[in-house]
């Protein structure tokens, strides 16, 4: 059972398997919003990566962020509930280390969902985001921007699967750049920095068994033109199709998520940001859609508790000086300060 035991400090990092997840959502705020679509991409020792869990979700509200990942109301209809897949769900993670591009944003959506499903448990992850400055070979940056540095074709971002897919294929590079490091155990890998995802390594993958009795399998509906290691009843018959191209808009929203997503900013992400928005044309009534879907945000998050500290308050003016710099906070008129730059 997954929780706080023996943990993965000891295991040998060569021989454990991941699971690679990516969920798409309605936006930013477990419970608020809602998976919409979830991936697992397996890759275990000796192997390549191998989806084997892809699906659409029902969020059972109303569509939103379709902009961004291009599912509709009408796509997740007839599609699962996640409580309807929570088993499959966690067969597919069962004894892996968890891995996910921005896992802070992931994490908290499972949680919720599994919560939701009655099962209150996480189990320990990694962050792929923040593999590039733990190694030493770059910056945090968005998802796009590591593929197209690492030669990693992923033609069909904000699909679940394509994404999963993506960071999975990164997870082999970080396999092998650990193995040229010399790091060895998840123990060593913690030692290096202190991110808050490495406390996850005290925790205990999931086990098949946490769940019991045998159920219905559910009828999936995934938009991947081929779901490996999947029984082929398991999946509905038409596929939605993915986004055919990454979008300007998904590009801006990646990096600024990935830029926030310690909820800091540095000079150097501002400026790239900056430049971004600049190259990609996007329309001051855009950006002012995603910085006030971000802001919102972080409101939501820090308000869970009904409780909004001194320390709080001083991250959400760091927040809001930092999307005023990039062109445009809540709260500032409609013009703002879109002529502004880092």
């Amino acid at each position: 059972m997954s929780g706080v035991g023996s943990g993965i400090l000891d295991l040998s990092i060569d021989q454990t398997p991941f699971a690679v997840i990516d969920f798409e959502t309605t936006g930013l705020s477990p419970g608020v919003d809602r998976v919409v679509e979830v991936s697992v991409v397996r890759v275990e020792p000796g192997r390549g990566p191998e989806l084997v869990f892809d699906t659409m979700v029902n969020p059972r509200r109303p569509m939103a962020a379709t902009e961004i990942h291009g599912i509709t109301d009408e796509d997740v209809a007839d599609a699962p509930c996640f409580e309807d897949i929570v088993r499959e769900f966690v067969r597919a993670a069962a004894g892996c280390v968890v891995a996910a591009y921005n896992v802070y944003f992931d994490i908290r959506f499972l949680e919720f969902e599994l919560r939701a499903a009655g099962i209150p448990l996480v189990p320990p992850h990694v962050c792929l985001m923040y593999m590039r400055p733990m190694l030493g070979i770059g910056r945090r940056c968005p998802l796009g921007d590591a593929c197209q540095v690492h030669g990693i074709a992923n033609p069909m971002a904000h699909a679940a699967s394509a994404d999963a897919m993506a960071a999975a294929e990164l997870t082999e590079l970080y396999l092998r750049e650990f193995r040229r490091q010399g790091i060895r155990t998840f123990g060593d890998l913690r030692e290096l920095k202190s991110y808050k995802f490495l406390d996850s390594f005290r925790l205990d993958p999931f086990q098949a068994t946490i769940l019991t009795g045998q159920g219905a399998s559910p009828r999936l509906k995934s938009r991947a033109a081929q779901v490996v290691g999947m029984r082929t009843e398991q999946v509905a018959a038409v596929p939605v199709p993915p986004p055919a191209s990454p979008s300007p808009l998904g590009e801006y929203w990646d990096a600024l998520k990935a830029a926030m997503a310690d909820l800091q900013i540095t000079d150097e992400e501002l400026q790239d940001l900056t430049d971004r928005k600049l190259r990609l044309g996007l329309d001051v009534e855009q950006i002012r859609m995603l910085h006030a879907r971000l802001f919102a945000g972080v409101i939501t998050k820090f308000t869970e508790d009904k409780w909004l500290d001194d320390e709080e308050c001083v991250i959400l003016n760091r927040v809001h000086a930092a999307l005023a710099r990039l062109g445009w906070a809540p709260g500032d008129p409609p013009g703002g300060a879109m002529g502004h730059s880092a």
